[in-house]
């Protein structure tokens, strides 16, 4: 059994794990908060875009889009994608706490919960921080966490399986609410090889990270349930936050 880095063999499978996500409505969603807020936006800068989907409908509703993500086998995927669909390949690998990128965005984005893969809070301050810096006065940063709710309706102690064509993965899952760590291993068996990768994730309450953007030069001008406009709360399940320089 072979130990991959997070996002480096899963790469490979990663779009048939997640063929339920509908980026077409994310990426409308996305949009409406842009006019919710009468910001005029045509730089965006993907944080943590994974294999690139959700870029292609951004690209679709005529953003330019610039992207990074930590894993350059995600990114390889990317980029064969957006050459497939004439989309200049702006991609960048880079750790999101440490951003080697230098602009004036209308908007950055850090969706899906992939701020929960940052463990350590001054990570998640040291990061905000960076993306101020890279947006426009005016622009907007929207990201979204999952709750501990949702961690421990989906992910305590819980085992999924699926086949997928040649491959198959089980994904097991657990979550210690002492120090609000979810882990998710997958274990992959394939033609080529079988490997296994560890994903860590820290679950903030909303309360942490509303502390953590208040010592920023952010104003926070909504945090909303899960594709809506209506007001998250530790009863959600995912909750957006969106904040404005």
């Amino acid at each position: 059994m072979i130990r991959s880095k997070p996002y480096g063999e899963l790469a490979k499978i990663y779009d048939r794990v997640m063929d339920h996500v509908k980026y077409d409505e994310w990426a409308d969603y996305i949009s409406s908060i842009f006019d919710k807020y009468d910001v005029r936006v045509s730089r965006i800068l993907e944080i943590a875009c994974g294999t690139g989907n959700f870029s292609i409908f951004l690209n679709d509703l005529g953003y330019d889009i610039t992207c990074t993500d930590l894993s350059p086998e995600m990114l390889k995927i990317a980029g064969a994608k957006f050459e497939k669909h004439k989309i200049p390949k702006k991609l960048f690998a880079a750790d999101m706490s440490s951003l080697p990128i230098k602009g004036d965005f209308d908007a950055v984005l850090c969706l899906y919960d992939s701020m929960n893969y940052l463990l350590d809070s001054e990570n998640v301050k040291k990061t905000i921080a960076d993306i101020y810096s890279v947006l426009r006065p005016g622009g907007i940063f929207i990201f979204d966490v999952c709750t501990v709710k949702n961690s421990k309706l989906y992910f305590a102690d819980n085992s999924m399986f699926e086949e997928l064509d040649d491959i198959s993965y089980e994904r097991k899952c657990s979550f210690n609410d002492i120090d609000c760590i979810q882990e998710n291993v997958f274990i992959v068996d394939c033609l080529e090889n079988n490997y296994t990768e560890r994903h860590l994730q820290r679950i903030y309450s909303l309360k942490e990270i509303d502390g953590i953007i208040s010592g920023t030069k952010f104003q926070n001008l909504g945090i909303f349930n899960d594709l809506t406009f209506f007001q998250g709360s530790e009863e959600s399940e995912r909750v957006h936050f969106v904040l404005k320089k």
